[in-house]
């Protein structure tokens, strides 16, 4: 038995009942509201929930059909944070209830939007967005936490700590994306990291499988970068190296995912791509680092092409597709550099 699969599905099962019950609670507030504004203010936040509720659930159906990546490091802790999460909102819920107050209300409200910033819920929001199909709760999330706070403002008479308690949230809210950005984001570039990649890849892997789609992945190297840094300093071959991404970028589609897969070498996934099209496309790219000069610098970079449609088990295909990738890469570069070569 797989503990750690185990753990990531119950995880976002937890994520789930945590949604469904904040949203629950919304709806409790907005019956036993007599203040217009407030009435209308938790309807509106009992509606927001049910919007996450899309994603998680699309998210629950897609964990039921193949293993979900391992996004967390300890998977037990997570799921043992989100099942006393559910108890605490349960024990709040019974104190509300005995004194249905406006104070108690948004106190209430404020913990339970305070639990829904558990790290687990942006990690997952940010990993599992390529295959929900959805809304993604981290798109919204921002305006939803303003909102609170506007109505912690308002009502910061009632009890003047909310006020502060709301710029918290806030606070919490970015420190979350933040981190989750330190985790998966190379830091000078601003592409997915190694790690960033090879997550999101996996599940996109997964996906293709399903849908009988052909993918294509392409290694890439900048030729002779040691000479640009020993000629020019490393402080300028940092330039170019944000330069070659920001080209990239440009280069592919947004569904298109991109990795600093370490140094000088990057590599990018393109699903739902024609087989016929990908080694024009590899040239696209390559000519568009060419005709940039990043930083001045005029460079080139070599490309190593696969594709194909998934049969075997992704996770093995993914690291396969990766290694006749990179033998490709290597052909490119003793073919005299500044070229594609495509795998047979």
């Amino acid at each position: 038995m797989d503990m750690n699969r185990d753990s990531i599905s119950d995880i976002i099962h937890l994520c789930i009942a945590i949604n469904e019950r904040a949203s629950e609670i919304y709806i409790m507030l907005s019956r036993a509201d007599d203040n217009k504004d407030l009435k209308r203010f938790w309807t509106e936040m009992a509606n927001e929930e049910k919007i996450h509720e899309a994603f998680w659930n699309n998210v629950k159906k897609i964990a039921e059909e193949y293993k979900l990546p391992h996004v967390f490091d300890d998977p037990l802790a997570t799921r043992n944070d989100l099942e006393q999460i559910l108890e605490k909102v349960e024990i709040l819920l019974k104190r509300w209830e005995k004194s249905q107050s406006m104070k108690n209300a948004l106190i209430l409200a404020y913990r339970l939007e305070y639990y829904m910033l558990h790290p687990a819920f942006e990690i997952l929001y940010h990993t599992l967005k390529p295959l929900s199909g959805e809304t993604d709760p981290e798109d919204t999330y921002d305006i939803h936490i303003n909102r609170f706070i506007e109505m912690f403002v308002r009502y910061g008479s009632v009890t003047p700590e909310l006020e502060l308690l709301g710029e918290t949230l806030q606070s919490l809210w970015q420190r979350n994306k933040i981190l989750t950005k330190l985790v998966m984001i190379d830091s000078l570039t601003g592409l997915l990291n190694r790690r960033g990649f090879l997550i999101l890849a996996k599940e996109l892997f997964y996906l293709a499988q399903r849908n009988k789609e052909n993918m294509g992945l392409l290694m890439i190297d900048i030729d002779k970068f040691k000479k640009v840094n020993d000629a020019h300093g490393h402080p300028k071959g940092d330039e170019v190296l944000k330069g070659v991404a920001e080209s990239l970028k440009r280069s592919v589609r947004k569904s298109d995912i991109i990795g600093r897969f370490g140094g000088e070498e990057f590599i990018i996934l393109l699903p739902a791509i024609q087989s016929t099209a990908l080694k024009r496309i590899a040239d696209k790219i390559r000519q568009g680092v060419e005709n940039r000069k990043p930083a001045g610098i005029p460079v080139t970079i070599s490309v190593g092409v696969t594709q194909g449609v998934i049969h075997a088990d992704p996770d093995a295909e993914l690291f396969s597709w990766i290694a006749k990738a990179d033998e490709c890469l290597y052909l490119a570069k003793t073919n005299g550099r500044n070229c594609v070569v495509s795998a047979p």
